[in-house]
């Protein structure tokens, strides 16, 4: 069953993307149950859209991501590079409805004090080469805005990762 599936909106391959990224996670966490790999794939997904909004993808932001993604009890090192490099083609690929699909992922997964730390997760990628411009910056808003965190959290985040 498909992340949308279970979203009860469409079945098959009608997101790539996200399908493929997670049929990756599903291969390297097997025994995870599946709204744990929907959760991982929404927020990687959106990591790396937050820090690419700029324009670039930094060495630096790549790192921080691979340094989150080691927290993630399961995931040996080599199944790290398959999500990285999954993440690459998945973000510049990523149509406006699979972006919606995760962002409607997370509301549905995380309250509302989950949310504002996937926002903190969000700028500290993002500010990991050094600054937040301000199309990351925007993004940021975005992401938050649609995630229902309220505008003085994000304006705390902004500032924290600035």
């Amino acid at each position: 069953m498909g992340l949308l599936a279970w979203l009860g909106l469409k079945q098959g391959e009608t997101y790539p993307n996200l399908d493929a990224l997670l049929a990756e996670l599903r291969r390297a966490l097997p025994d995870d149950e599946s709204v744990v790999l929907r959760y991982i794939a929404a927020v990687a997904v959106l990591l790396v859209q937050v820090a690419s909004a700029d324009g670039r993808f930094t060495r630096r932001e790549e790192q921080t991501l691979r340094e989150l993604l080691t927290h993630i009890r399961g995931l040996k090192p080599k199944d790290i590079d398959a999500v990285a490099k999954g993440l690459e083609g998945t973000v510049t690929d990523l149509t406006d409805e699979e972006r919606a699909v995760c962002v409607r992922q997370l509301k549905a997964i995380c309250d509302g004090a989950e949310r504002f730390e996937v926002v903190r997760l969000l700028a500290k990628v993002a500010a990991a080469d050094g600054k937040l411009t301000e199309l990351e910056q925007a993004e940021l808003r975005q992401v938050a805005s649609e995630l229902g965190v309220p505008e003085e959290e994000i304006d705390a985040v902004v500032k924290e990762a600035s």
